[in-house]
């Protein structure tokens, strides 16, 4: 059960409304066409290899952002932006007739919340447990009606880039996962933390490769605010839309727990943290879903490549890559001036 619940959190980071309504997939993977595909075995390896670790240095990650304050607002700035462009397609997603139904559901998505950041690690793997597998199912089902091997792909532009986003890529979900993602391989063993880095891993590489076959076979949707639930109509859009409702909440959750958890290492101001993991990234999201991922999404992959560069290679809490380069700068200029004497 460890491993399971452990697989469904982590896929629960990932698949968030960036990556189920297809608009992340468009911008580091689709846009850059077929020859995206052969790079998704990178992706993959790069999955594996950082969720594995990232289980194993458990509370080193929150001793080191306890440690280094520069990398803790690295990591805050990426959940908070993260969690932003979620509110932000809650907001396209939440935009039915009756007012008082989208009210209604805003209202439970605060609740949760709320419980999230009450509760903790417990509360969120439950809910995980329920909803990741359901909208996984329904997702995968959808799309494979999409498909049409008779239908040519996208041949994209500026391929050579394609394995730098997709770096970034990885960097960008999984900096602001770090936390949480740590947090779960307290109580596990290296066989149940290898087991889950590698089904986790691999059910996000199979489900990011029927997404983006869907785009590339589909180019016409790349400019739009969400280009997978674009491709929908009738009762499958309604579907559709519920499904990418519960994956952008469902990461959502989670970085409100990582936030929060963060935060409580450094600050015991209940009301500062309360409103830096929810109320800030809420009002930020006004800024708009497709704006936040077409230009904050860049940022946040920059700054999460640095911060998982640092925790990933230095497991000692106590070195630092910069602080690691300092002292041996140091080093040398004192052994020069000892030489000069």
């Amino acid at each position: 059960m460890k491993v399971l619940f452990s697989v469904f959190t982590i896929v629960g980071v990932v698949f968030g409304s960036g990556f189920i309504s297809g608009k992340e997939l468009v911008v580091y993977f689709a846009r850059f066409g077929i020859f995206s595909l052969p790079f998704l075995l990178i992706v993959f390896a790069l999955f594996f290899l950082t969720f594995k670790k990232l289980l194993n240095v458990g509370d080193n990650v929150v001793a080191r952002l306890k440690k280094s304050h520069l990398f803790f607002c690295i990591n805050l700035i990426s959940s908070v932006i993260f969690a932003s462009a979620m509110f932000g397609a809650d907001r396209n997603l939440i935009n039915f007739d009756n007012i008082l139904f989208n009210f209604l559901i805003i209202f439970i998505i605060f609740i949760i919340c709320f419980l999230v950041y009450k509760k903790g690690i417990k509360y969120l793997n439950k809910l995980n447990f329920y909803l990741i597998p359901l909208s996984l199912l329904f997702f995968v089902i959808l799309l494979f009606k999409k498909i049409d091997f008779y239908l040519p792909f996208f041949d994209g532009n500026n391929i050579l880039f394609s394995p730098i986003y997709n770096i970034l890529y990885v960097a960008l979900n999984l900096s602001t996962g770090a936390v949480l993602i740590a947090s779960l391989g307290k109580n596990m063993t290296k066989r149940q933390k290898a087991q889950a880095s590698f089904i986790s891993a691999l059910v996000l590489c199979i489900v990011l490769l029927l997404a983006i076959i869907v785009l590339l076979q589909n180019p016409f949707v790349f400019s739009t605010q969400m280009p997978l639930l674009s491709l929908f109509q009738g009762k499958e859009k309604i579907i559709f839309n519920f499904i990418i409702l519960i994956g952008c909440n469902t990461t959502l959750f989670s970085l409100v727990y990582s936030i929060s958890f963060s935060m409580r290492g450094l600050c015991n101001n209940e009301f500062l943290i309360f409103s830096t993991s929810i109320i800030l990234p809420y009002l930020i999201g006004y800024l708009g879903f497709g704006f936040i991922v077409s230009y904050l999404y860049p940022l946040a992959s920059v700054l999460g490549l640095v911060f998982l560069f640092d925790i990933i290679l230095f497991k000692n809490t106590d070195k630092s890559f910069f602080k690691s380069f300092f002292k041996r700068t140091n080093k040398k200029i004192h052994s020069s001036g000892k030489n000069t004497k």
